[in-house]
């Protein structure tokens, strides 16, 4: 019986292996997800908000000041939680790319740092405007709607 022939070198397969699923699929997730999950907490707070102020121009106690605050408190814990965890896991799938990628130039490694460099970015974007939702009382953002 004759065996393989047993050289210290790593296989060919081992040498440079490939990204999982799972750091492409995070990677796409943080350059995707993170701006969507912003922009839908963008679009959320500025619905609530004007509905709110067109509420009390009319005084009509649906949903109210109190109810939107709530609202808006519940879907920027949410979105931030989401969020965070799509950075973190997008951050961790750049440094396994990047290690991986021997290459500076490989196009998964790119596709990664646009990854995690986003989501990142988003974050910070998503927590400021949580900053300026709960800093400015909802009346003063009515003047922008009247």
């Amino acid at each position: 019986m004759t065996s393989a022939p047993s050289s210290g070198q790593p296989t060919r397969a081992s040498s440079n292996p490939e990204p999982t699923l799972a750091q492409r699929v995070a990677g796409w997730l943080g350059l995707c997800a993170v701006p969507l999950i912003w922009l839908l907490h963008l679009a959320l707070g500025v619905t609530l908000v004007s509905t709110a102020c067109a509420d009390a121009v009319k005084q009509d106690p649906m949903p109210g000041w109190h109810g939107t605050q709530w609202i808006l408190g519940i879907a920027s814990v949410c979105a931030l939680v989401l969020a965070l965890v799509m950075t973190y896991a997008a951050g961790r799938a750049w440094r396994k790319t990047a290690y991986v990628a021997k290459e500076k130039r490989d196009a998964r490694r790119f596709i990664a740092w646009c990854g995690a460099t986003a989501s990142v970015a988003f974050t910070f974007g998503l927590a400021f405007s949580i900053c300026i939702l709960i800093a400015v009382p909802i009346e003063r953002l009515c003047t922008a709607f009247d």
